[in-house]
């Protein structure tokens, strides 16, 4: 790798200038966004450059668990990470374990595992005049460079050129509900991110431990700290929902008629209910139907007025969450398994304050205009992704915003894009050289964060910039 302050070079190893896309994350998004790029590389090559802050290529956090109770919340047979191949991932399954069903839920591990091997296995086939370039670095801005390319500087000083740019970067981390004591975060009694490395080790040996939100997130951290010897656990957030379990058999997805977006949710709504009674009626269940809402989503969501996503997002959200985002049957009968044995409650309230109390903390719950006092010996922060991008934006968002070359979603939820996925600039226009793929994009899609929306989103990015020849490679190479 070239020493900091130098322009890392893009050109083949015969001199001949080739593409060059820019890849910010390293995580299963920027991956699929590379193994796409590379896979359809034009005859005259593409240069890929993937950059992870962390240095990880592959699995990003939410894979790189060996826990065998953390496993996917969607079936093998569509999981697959190429687009249009939905069963990519279990035929990779069936070579290794050849009694593998379509409907497994397999460990999140070896979806990591998957990746791993589908990025170095797409770098191993490429022709001589492609390549992948791995860079270990934060993006923090992004200008321009000689002939209207695009000049990355990195948190060490090096700076890369790219002709195209692709923002790959996942959802942004959650925040605390209300601030903790600095105090509690030294000591590790408040853990405001439980996949940090070695987070929760300490909590394992605990006797009391609350967790704020009870979600997916939640459902993993139980996971860890519900084996013998672990701590009572009790879990809170405002609604105190769950999510439900996908039933032992896969969904059958079917399309059905939906209502014009222009006249709100409450036709929506009626036009589900009364598609699930009929499924239901059919011998399917709800699950059929939510699932069939996948794919036009992104479509009808755009079609809502902004009070409308507002609406949902406030009032509906954590409902259609639970239903929406379900955990495989084999983890929700050890959750309830461990709610019978009294390991795990779950509760509706608003946390107003924590407080440092002796070697533990005090947390208060309002719960019915009731404030409760819960003393713990540890508190975990589970609420999942963040929002309010312009609030918790990392440095290199916050540049694209200070610059006008990108602007949030009118919910603040991610980053505003067209349809094709190319982020809008200040003014409202397209970039022509910048792109977004997966989780970003859920304020103008709401279904971003999918590795079915995920593969589609790095396919759709690929043939925009590699088609794009007219003004993909124009600018001439400075060389380091």
């Amino acid at each position: 790798m070239t020493s900091p302050a130098q322009t890392i070079s893009n050109e083949d190893g015969r001199g001949t200038p080739v593409p060059v896309v820019a890849v910010v994350g390293g995580g299963a998004a920027g991956t699929l966004s590379a193994v796409h790029l590379l896979r359809a590389a034009p005859a005259d090559g593409v240069e890929v450059i993937l950059i992870d802050r962390e240095g990880e290529f592959g699995p990003g956090l939410p894979y790189r668990t060996r826990d065998p109770f953390h496993v996917l919340n969607v079936p093998a047979a569509r999981m697959g990470g190429i687009s249009g191949d939905p069963e990519h991932f279990h035929r990779w399954l069936l070579e290794r374990s050849p009694e593998t069903g379509p409907e497994t839920f397999a460990t999140r591990g070896l979806f990591g595992e998957y990746l791993r091997e589908l990025l170095d296995e797409t770098e191993r086939s490429l022709d001589r005049r492609s390549k992948l370039t791995k860079v270990t670095g934060e993006v923090l801005s992004v200008g321009s460079a000689t002939g209207n390319r695009l000049k990355l500087q990195l948190d060490d000083g090096r700076e890369l050129e790219a002709d195209r740019l692709v923002l790959a970067l996942g959802h942004l981390p959650s925040g605390d509900p209300v601030p903790p004591p600095a105090e509690l975060v030294e000591r590790g009694v408040y853990i405001p991110n439980p996949w940090a490395p070695g987070a929760l080790e300490a909590a394992s040996t605990d006797d009391t431990v609350l967790i704020i939100g009870t979600g997916l997130t939640m459902v993993d951290v139980v996971a860890v700290l519900g084996r013998a010897g672990g701590p009572s656990i009790r879990a809170v957030s405002r609604h105190g929902l769950v999510p439900r379990r996908h039933r032992d058999t896969m969904t059958r997805p079917e399309s059905f008629a939906l209502p014009d977006p222009a006249v709100g949710l409450d036709p929506l709504i009626e036009t589900v209910f009364a598609r699930i009674e009929e499924v239901s009626a059919a011998g399917g269940d709800w699950r059929d139907v939510l699932d069939s809402l996948r794919t036009p989503t992104p479509a009808y969501w755009r079609g809502l007025s902004r009070e409308e996503r507002r609406r949902f997002v406030i009032d509906i959200n954590r409902f259609w969450d639970v239903h929406r985002f379900r955990i495989a049957p084999a983890v929700a009968d050890r959750f309830e398994a461990l709610q019978s044995e009294g390991r795990i409650s779950v509760t509706a309230g608003a946390i107003r304050g924590i407080e440092a109390v002796n070697d533990g903390a005090a947390v208060s719950v309002e719960s019915g205009g009731i404030t409760e006092e819960i003393r713990v010996d540890r508190v975990i922060n589970c609420t999942g992704a963040g929002a309010g991008i312009e609030r918790a934006a990392p440095p290199l968002i916050a540049d694209l915003f200070a610059t006008g070359r990108g602007r949030p979603d009118d919910l603040s939820i991610g980053l505003d894009v067209s349809p094709d996925g190319r982020l809008i600039e200040s003014d409202g226009g397209e970039s022509e050289r910048i792109h977004v793929v997966g989780g970003l994009r859920k304020g103008v899609e709401w279904e971003a964060i999918g590795v079915t929306e995920i593969r589609d989103h790095a396919a759709a990015a690929a043939r925009q910039i590699l088609g794009d020849r007219e003004t993909l490679n124009t600018a001439p190479r400075t060389g380091s």
